[in-house]
């Protein structure tokens, strides 16, 4: 059995990744929660049609 070596621990494996960060609220964006951790941010009327066509369970949020 080979002995264990020790390896240094690279900058790029210690890095944490981060979440996107949601854009700034527009005066006619409309949010959208898909399920319970998923909320989305659309812009017309038209993308939130199509995301409930998709999702029938989806709300909208205020």
């Amino acid at each position: 059995m080979k002995p264990l070596t020790i390896v240094k621990e690279s900058r790029a494996m210690r890095m944490r990744t981060r979440k996107p960060a949601m854009p700034e609220p527009s005066a006619n964006s409309i949010k959208l929660r898909i399920d319970s951790k998923t909320t989305i941010m659309v812009r017309s009327e038209e993308s939130m049609q199509m995301w409930m066509k998709k999702y029938p369970n989806a709300k909208v949020v205020l």
